[in-house]
């Protein structure tokens, strides 16, 4: 009898990987370097590996829970690329084409761009991003994304994020792997957005 994990399809595995991946984005720089030597274990469905990656993933996921029941501070830093994400999965009228995973990776690269972009992290961070998506083949997911037009078409629902309590958009910034920015330290106007987003396709 196969586990849950082995018999997971390709799609499916993407959603698990892409939360994961957020996780160590966020909290654990040693758990993103497992996750950069690993990765490909995880996607061939290697049992320990993949035990790991998910017991490794929940603890961090817990941590920020436990800190912040009521959703007021830090637990928002659990939502680090899901405000594009949020964005792209309305825009695309939530197509099975696009899985949340994907559009999680897509918002976690475009979310980085912009820290890079607002200097608050360094090309390097963003460059470690790429690496692993590159690893894993995972660069589909943002590719759409090198094209001003198709992040600006997403500007609109970005209002629309629960963490808003202005007129602003609230991000979650990422400092450098295994950090992020305090959660109401980035909130941006959509004319300021737009300007960052002239620079996008620069990196």
């Amino acid at each position: 009898m196969l586990g849950q994990g082995q018999s997971l399809n390709k799609h499916q595995m993407i959603c698990g990987y892409a939360e994961i991946l957020k996780h160590a984005l966020i909290k654990d720089k040693n758990f993103f370097k497992w996750l950069e030597k690993n990765s490909k274990f995880i996607f061939l469905k290697d049992p320990k590996k993949l035990i790991y990656a998910i017991k490794k993933s929940c603890e961090i996921k817990l941590f920020f829970v436990n800190k912040d029941v009521g959703e007021k501070n830090l637990r928002m830093i659990l939502n680090f690329g899901h405000t594009f994400a949020h964005a792209i999965e309305v825009v695309n009228n939530y197509s099975s084409k696009t899985s949340h995973g994907e559009a999680v990776l897509s918002g976690m690269m475009l979310e980085t761009k912009l820290s890079h972009i607002k200097k608050t992290c360094s090309l390097k961070t963003l460059d470690e991003l790429k690496k692993i998506y590159k690893q894993n083949n995972l660069n589909y997911t943002y590719e759409k994304y090198k094209k001003l037009k198709n992040i600006n078409k997403l500007v609109p629902y970005l209002k629309n994020d629960k963490k808003n309590d202005d007129e602003k958009i609230n991000f979650i910034l990422i400092k450098k792997v295994g950090q992020t920015a305090l959660p109401n330290k980035n909130k941006i106007s959509v004319s300021q957005l737009k300007n960052y987003i002239k620079n996008f396709n620069k990196y």
